[in-house]
């Protein structure tokens, strides 16, 4: 038996005690990540979940994958989207009379179809239940997440000779990029967030990197034009200025989000002071978090030793800073918690978090660090082991 075929009857389990908590019926899950995490296999199917009984994962295109992959028992065709009530109806004895979608990532045209499909049954968002329940890992996520972050590690330890062989920051893009999928990373790094588009993640340097752009963190870059404006552009790196490189890596699906700053030569003393203070309030912060405190009370903290640090301006963004300093990570780079201005989930054994204390410096470039950290019953585990310092090279 897989760890996947072990994991699998647990995560349906949660769900089906959530659901029946939140008064809901069954589930329709059809987001990729949430797909493969109830049923064990990404092809394109609908799986539905009962709140009680056992689930039906019914599969367009391909039901022979499909039946390889899941260690579910009820695998079915889906000759059509029309047959999913009576797909469920044959399976169940009836359709349910309140039924969880997942609102926040389900396109329109799907709703309404499930809408008219289901024309008896409340609709309802069961985004929030999956979510909780995917934010806390169980040991084999985190061995995922481990894996990941030895790879992080390995790809940071070539990454000075990897700067030296490049002209352009898309030079040292690619570069990375092919050691990252020569080493098993699949080459995306799933978001939740619309319309973020998935990339490994960003790499930049000099005052590029403190261009503003549309990311949905605190970083921007120039890119590679106005169709995709942030990470890496076509610029030559500099001697004497940062180099970012937040590359998150993949291991069967699980990720780890690392940053590190890299530099041809000395930086000024103000970049220097900014990065040892975004390595103090990361290690103040894994120093607080412990199983009950609150995600927003760590962000707050992370505000004042910034204002203490006198790097206030900048911290996490410029001109538009963004209000978090930490995110879940595990199938999707944003998963909960986030580490936010308005986060009130109490930490708890299993989460895991990448805390990110970066600055930016307009017209000179951005420091900062990343790490990714499991929540233990003593507080955060640190899986990341390349040094945090700048590195020379």
């Amino acid at each position: 038996m897989s760890n996947i075929d072990q994991e699998v009857p647990g995560r349906i389990a949660a769900l089906q005690r959530a659901l029946s908590e939140a008064f809901m019926d069954g589930a329709l899950i059809v987001e990729r990540t949430d797909l493969y995490y109830f049923s064990g296999t990404d092809q394109n199917a609908h799986l539905y979940v009962p709140s009680e009984g056992e689930p039906l994962l019914m599969v367009k295109k391909s039901l022979e994958r499909a039946r390889h992959d899941s260690p579910l028992s009820n695998v079915v065709p889906l000759n059509g989207f029309s047959r999913l009530p009576e797909l469920i109806i044959g399976h169940c004895g009836g359709v349910p009379a309140r039924l969880g979608l997942e609102m926040d990532v389900l396109p329109v045209s799907f709703f309404r179809n499930y809408e008219r499909l289901f024309a008896s049954s409340e609709t309802a968002d069961v985004s929030p239940l999956v979510r909780a329940i995917r934010m806390v890992k169980s040991a084999y996520e985190i061995s995922c997440i481990s894996r990941a972050a030895e790879l992080a590690d390995l790809l940071m330890k070539h990454i000075p000779s990897f700067i030296r062989e490049s002209k352009t920051e898309n030079d040292l893009a690619a570069r990375v990029e092919f050691f990252y999928r020569t080493h098993g990373h699949t080459g995306i790094i799933p978001t939740r967030s619309f319309p973020h588009l998935s990339l490994y993640g960003q790499i930049m340097s000099g005052p590029r990197a403190a261009e503003a752009s549309s990311s949905s963190g605190p970083l921007g870059g120039r890119g590679l034009g106005p169709y995709f404006s942030s990470s890496a552009s076509m610029a030559e790196i500099g001697p004497n200025e940062p180099v970012l490189v937040d590359y998150g890596a993949n291991y069967h699906g699980y990720i780890s989000d690392q940053t590190r700053i890299f530099s041809m030569g000395r930086l000024n003393d103000r970049l220097l002071k900014a990065h040892d203070a975004a390595i103090m309030i990361q290690d103040s912060l894994a120093r607080e978090a412990r199983p009950g405190v609150l995600s927003g009370d760590l962000y707050d903290k992370a505000l004042r030793l910034a204002d203490e640090a006198g790097f206030r301006e900048g911290f996490m963004g410029y001109p538009d800073p963004v209000p978090f300093v930490g995110h879940g990570v595990g199938l999707e780079l944003d998963d909960w918690p986030v580490i936010s201005r308005e986060g009130r989930v109490p930490l708890a054994e299993g989460m895991v978090i990448a805390l990110e204390p970066k600055f930016v410096f307009p017209g000179e470039g951005v420091v900062g660090i990343e790490n990714t950290f499991v929540m233990t019953g003593e507080g955060l585990k640190k899986l990341n082991r390349f040094p945090d310092r700048v590195v020379f090279c």
